[in-house]
């Protein structure tokens, strides 16, 4: 069987694919194995780092968090709402990256701008705050979210909704997401996997986890993966690749040692930079075939990230532990590009292109000590943390222009904009594709330093049996320096933000809750009106409600009502040009309710969903903000294992979104897409203990849809698609 897929002219011979092989061999011959012998004892595996991984539970919920406050404590009694993306889902539907897990988060938009940036949305506003393990840096301006990492690495995604004071230099309004990454394993497993879908796509997948000595205090565990694939739009393709490594030490009884490392690569062609232009010179919305893409063959955007880390961990006093991070982060970008934009005449005319590439290059360093424990007041026990962190990331970005060459295909003239060229195409717009272009050498683009340091404190206190109050505050110090793209850079901040949460058990099920958090943020916005940096963002965020548990917590569900005021907001700007970044400033308030439900309803259905609905109001200008985000959002992913066939699973995925528009001051009319919903289908059956094949099937429907137009530009999301795996595991 082994040797009739590797053969198989659908799979490539890469290195990894030699790997996968050889652990689908040693898993297929231990079955072998198990069929002219005993079955072999059945292995229960048994993480050391984190009991509750959700790995190892299969759930679709958690119990316990720290993504909120830094103190791990029970979802159901933390003071604000928490979605969580478990491993089990994500195997079940095939969301092999971040765009495809967030996209079916409850409450969570993705904006995909282009085929490579996207932005991540919640409650009205952009998520700036992106942790690993609690980690992690402020995404730069307007939040663009420019490296999609693959899931592979991770036991589970946390969205921690409203601002979120603590565990962050910065409280956005809108959430903060926390990957959580796997961890080793104290007893040995192993697992490969690798599928075959539309488009070519082939990915193999490989994870060995277990201890690395007799007595099981030295841990290790090795993933890797890689993905190969041409997409629906024409031309585009990409391959990613990655490695990750960690290794776990018991010092000694009460210290707890851990360190790795990863990679990963993504590499596409024929991508864009910007997407297609949606208004025509008239003013009427453009619809396009949805493989269309205009994009070279010669344009690419490579990128690699890197992260080393470490962690020590010691205990002392039977209830406290003293916990040491540092964390290494660098991220590489090589691109050429090309972008398109303005109001596209019958001919192609009136449409500027720019040719443009970079060098980007970001070192970020984190570290953090913190003390956390437990410790008794008035006849009650109570936890509590103090912490520093420091934080310092350096860009340094180098750029170059092209000039187009082509003449077969029109006369094309120097636009407005520098570096920008008018065409002038009389076979019309749809065929304007250059492939000769001249470049520029390289030259300095952006040069700038920031660094943030933050002294943090929470505790919990136990009130009674049934109430508890948490509170906290966050004293941070900002500071940016240097310049990026001719724009400043520098600001020099200070802000101490203040959170409290209330907790109270009406009954063992139903648990009430509000909570306040203030929000502070330096930005580098260039004010359009006067020309200078715009001052820090700063408001007050609330929230109210109600959390459950049935079943022995193995079904959750949530009621929340939010409110959130935000001043000096930077809008997008009018002016599509990418490398804008003057920006108008507005004060916004975000409204809303939030309803959700996660879990196992029995012990054949497991389901997640979650329905958002709220109001963004423009306080400076009036009515409704932001109208290209969606205000009304419902997902649900759920599966079905008959009692009759306990080996077969069957699932649905729907994700629905209320309709959007953006205003076009140039025509004073709006773009407009209408409410859609995706769905999604899956399929898998158990052959053996350790062979499973799965089926999966995303935009069944085949609907046609745009991504989005934040900027008046958009490309269209992808139609029906099918992927089969075949899953081995030790």
């Amino acid at each position: 069987m082994v040797v009739g897929m590797s053969s198989s002219p659908l799979f490539k011979r890469t290195p990894l694919f030699v790997a996968v092989s050889t652990l689908i061999s040693i898993s297929t011959y231990s079955y072998a194995l198990d069929d002219q012998t005993q079955q072999l004892p059945t292995i229960k595996v048994q993480a050391t780092q984190n009991d509750e991984s959700s790995e190892k539970t299969k759930a679709y919920n958690i119990k316990n968090s720290s993504s909120a406050t830094k103190l791990n404590i029970e979802a159901k009694e933390i003071p604000q709402t928490v979605n969580v993306v478990t491993r089990q889902q994500i195997d079940d539907f095939g969301l092999t990256s971040s765009r495809d897990i967030l996209n079916n988060t409850p409450g969570v938009t993705v904006n995909s701008l282009e085929t490579e940036r996207s932005v991540y949305m919640a409650r009205g506003f952009e998520i700036s705050n992106i942790l690993v393990d609690g980690v992690g840096f402020p995404s730069s301006v307007w939040n663009y979210n420019d490296t999609n990492p693959d899931s592979f690495f991770y036991d589970r995604i946390e969205v921690i909704k409203g601002a979120d004071a603590l565990t962050n230099a910065f409280g956005d309004p809108s959430a903060t997401i926390n990957y959580i990454r796997k961890r080793p394993t104290k007893e040995f497993q192993a697992n490969a996997g690798l599928s075959y879908g539309s488009w070519d796509t082939q990915r193999y997948e490989a994870d060995v986890s277990g201890s690395l000595t007799s007595n099981g205090n030295i841990r290790g565990r090795l993933s890797a993966f890689e993905q190969t694939g041409d997409s629906h739009l024409d031309r585009y393709s990409s391959e990613k690749n990655g490695l990750a490594g960690i290794l776990e030490a018991d010092l000694t009884d009460s210290t707890l040692l851990t360190v790795g490392a990863s990679q990963e690569k993504n590499k596409p062609n024929a991508n864009n930079w910007g997407a297609l232009p949606l208004m025509d010179s008239s003013g009427k919305q453009i619809s396009y075939d949805r493989s269309y893409n205009p994009n070279p063959d010669w344009a690419y955007w490579d990128n690699t990230s890197r992260n080393a880390f470490i962690e020590l961990k010691q205990k002392f006093l039977e209830t406290w532990s003293a916990n040491l991070s540092y964390n290494y982060n660098e991220k590489e970008r090589q691109s050429q590009l090309l972008y398109y934009y303005g109001y596209p005449n019958a001919d192609g005319s009136n449409v500027d292109l720019t040719a443009w590439g970079g060098k980007e290059n970001n070192k970020l360093q984190t570290a953090d000590f913190n003390l956390q424990g437990k410790f008794d007041l008035l006849e009650r026990e109570h936890e509590a943390i103090l912490g520093y962190t420091f934080s310092q990331s350096e860009q340094n970005d180098k750029q170059k222009s092209g000039t187009i060459l082509d003449s077969n295909v029109g006369t094309c003239t120097r636009g407005i904009a520098p570096n920008t060229y008018e065409a002038q195409c009389t076979t019309g717009w749809a065929s304007w594709t250059p492939n000769n272009v001249s470049w520029s050498a390289f030259s300095d683009a952006a040069d700038y330093t920031q660094r943030n340091q933050s002294v943090y404190a929470a505790t919990r206190l136990h009130l009674t049996k049934d109430l508890k109050l948490t509170l906290g505050a966050n004293y941070v110090q900002a500071k940016s320096e240097g310049t990026s793209y001719s724009a400043p850079m520098n600001y020099d901040e200070s802000k101490v933000s203040p959170y409290a949460g209330i907790t109270y058990n009406f009954t063992p099920e139903y648990t009430g809750y509000m909570s306040y958090t203030s929000i502070f943020r330096p930005q580098t916005s260039i004010d359009e009106a006067t020309g200078k940096v715009a001052d820090p963002i700063e408001g007050k965020s609330y929230e109210i409600g109600v959390k459950s548990a049935w079943l022995d917590n193995k079904l959750t569900g949530t009621l929340a009502i939010f409110r959130t005021e935000e001043n000096n907001y930077p809008l997008r700007p009018t002016d599509s040009h990418p490398l804008n970044r003057t920006s108008a400033i507005s004060d916004l308030r975000s409204q809303g309710v939030e309803v959700g439900l996660a879990g196992q309803l029995t012990d054949q259905v497991n389901v997640s969903l979650g329905y958002t609905q709220f109001s963004l109001q423009d306080l400076k200008n009036g009515g409704a903000a932001r109208t290209y985000n969606p205000t009304q959002s419902f997902n649900l992913l759920t599966t079905y294992s008959p009692t009759q066939l306990p080996k077969l699973k069957v699932g649905a995925g729907v994700k629905w979104q209320s309709k959007i528009t953006r205003f076009d001051p140039t025509y004073s009319t709006y773009l407009k897409q209408s409410d859609y919903a995706l769905l999604n289908l899956m399929a898998s059956y158990e052959v053996s203990p350790n062979f499973t094949i799965q089926a999966n099937a995303d935009n069944v429907t085949d609907k046609k849809y745009l991504n989005s137009f934040t900027d008046g530009q958009a490309f269209y999301g992808e139609p029906a698609n099918y992927t089969v795996a075949l899953k081995f595991k030790y």
